[in-house]
């Protein structure tokens, strides 16, 4: 298990959880939504949210969730993380790039 928090050169930092199948990935001044709590357990529930889909796209995630200061992303068990985790960081980096060109557009 993993006990550490790792920035990446995107300005995302991954951040253990006590399930090893969950990374919670936080951005440092940046939110990922305005308020309250999303949590989408399949690709259907998540379809009217575009970080949602988006996650959800990539093969072997299995749930998410999305607060304002942070998204947790859940993986099958099969999956390593090494696998997904890239195209995890890469989403959400472009969803706050979109979401900051929204609000400065």
């Amino acid at each position: 298990m993993r006990f550490w928090k790792k920035s990446l050169a995107s300005g995302i930092q991954r951040h253990p959880t006590p399930n090893p199948n969950s990374l919670k990935f936080t951005a440092s001044g940046q939110t990922f939504i305005d308020k309250g709590l999303l949590s989408f357990r399949s690709a259907e529930a998540a379809a009217a949210h575009p970080l949602a889909t988006a996650l959800f796209a990539i093969e072997g995630v299995c749930d998410v969730l999305i607060l304002p200061e942070f998204v947790t992303v859940t993986k099958r068990a099969e999956v390593p993380w090494e696998a997904i985790e890239t195209d995890v960081i890469s989403v959400l980096r472009t969803y706050l790039d979109e979401r900051a060109a929204a609000r400065t557009g």
